[in-house]
């Protein structure tokens, strides 16, 4: 049985993630926590970074026809979710099998599979007894046998910048638009809510629309979809200063 899972930051090119530098690489960094802070609040301040250099908001892209290029079995599911962490607790026993999966194809910005700034190897994550989380989810399918397989944004310009080092073995390439040679079992999508911003959210219920299979939302996920548009925050708290200045003129 075959895993796909796909990162909605896959469509949204970064520098910090291997995407052209610009003209104004210093917009993009992002420091990310999966928190409320750093999924909604913090994108009001950097929106308005990008509105005081004159720098059009970046969006999401490519994504239309993807779908298309996947075989899936039939009723195989779709799930959703804000973090990638709830695909290290998707296995075949969720979707009728049993074991593991044979192999993982995942379409992100990121790795997954661990970093070596947290652990120094494989074995030493096992022995810690460190949990489940969205950099380092494939571990656990890793654990259990599965090959591993990442697909990076065609956007990225090589995979010498940023450098990958995964703790365990991971085939790792950038996207050609070539499908893996299997049909998939269950698909597990991310909205990754701290990497990609709130006003994309409308274009990331398009994208699951637009699949194939039926959606449905991971049964513990806690999100709030759509989040506040930082846009329409930026233009009220505009509004009202523009009031307290009269009121105080």
């Amino acid at each position: 049985m075959h895993l796909l899972v796909v990162d909605w930051d896959f469509f949204f090119p970064n520098p910090d993630a291997g995407a052209p530098m610009g003209s104004h690489p210093e917009l993009y960094g992002w420091p990310v926590a999966e928190d409320e802070h750093h999924t909604e609040v913090v994108w009001v301040e950097r929106a308005k970074r990008f509105s005081e250099a004159g720098v059009p908001l970046p969006t999401a892209s490519g994504w239309g026809g993807f779908w298309g290029r996947f075989w899936f079995t039939d009723g195989a599911p779709l799930i959703y979710a804000d973090s990638n962490a709830w695909a290290g607790h998707l296995w075949p026993s969720d979707v009728g099998g049993e074991g593991s999966w044979d192999t993982i194809h995942l379409y992100d910005a990121h790795h997954d599979a661990g970093c070596k700034l947290n652990h120094a190897s494989f074995e030493e994550w096992k022995a810690s007894g460190d949990g489940i989380r969205c950099e380092n989810w494939m571990l656990a399918h890793a654990w259990a046998g599965a090959e591993l397989h990442v697909h990076f944004p065609p956007w990225r310009e090589s995979l010498d910048r940023p450098t990958e080092e995964p703790l365990v073995e991971v085939a790792m390439s950038i996207d050609d638009g070539v499908p893996p040679p299997v049909a998939f079992s269950a698909c597990f999508v991310c909205r990754s809510g701290a990497w990609v911003p709130p006003w994309e959210d409308h274009t990331f219920s398009a994208f699951l629309k637009a699949a194939p299979l039926r959606a449905q939302m991971h049964p513990k996920n806690k999100w709030m979809h759509p989040r506040p548009d930082p846009r329409r925050i930026i233009e009220m708290q505009a509004i009202l200063s523009t009031k307290v200045q009269r009121l105080n003129g």
